[in-house]
């Protein structure tokens, strides 16, 4: 009982200092989100790693414009049968092969 007794006369002023400071309280907090939220913006992304199931029987493709091997769910086809590794690649190739027709 005397315990509780004690806990009770702590816990009053507690409840008062917030009750009273409260708008204070709420503006410190958004403050702080917001101060996460910049420091987060700030900062360089992340790069993601792909997470993809561990299939070892997929085939890789080389790229036609870099040689780059790539895994064919990956690659992009450009007229059924030139692969590229990326966009960029395959835009460069058809800017050569306009420039060659």
């Amino acid at each position: 009982m005397k315990w509780l007794i004690i806990l009770l006369v702590l816990l009053i002023p507690v409840v008062l200092i917030i009750a009273r400071y409260r708008q204070h309280l709420l503006t410190a907090w958004q403050m702080w989100r917001m101060y996460k939220q910049m420091k987060q913006a700030s900062q360089p992304p992340q790069k993601q790693v792909k997470q993809r199931a561990s299939d070892k029987s997929e085939q890789l493709i080389r790229c036609e414009r870099c040689g780059t091997w790539v895994a064919q769910s990956e690659a992009l086809k450009l007229r059924a049968k030139n692969t590229y590794c990326s966009a960029k690649c395959m835009e460069k190739a058809v800017k050569l092969q306009s420039l060659v027709d």
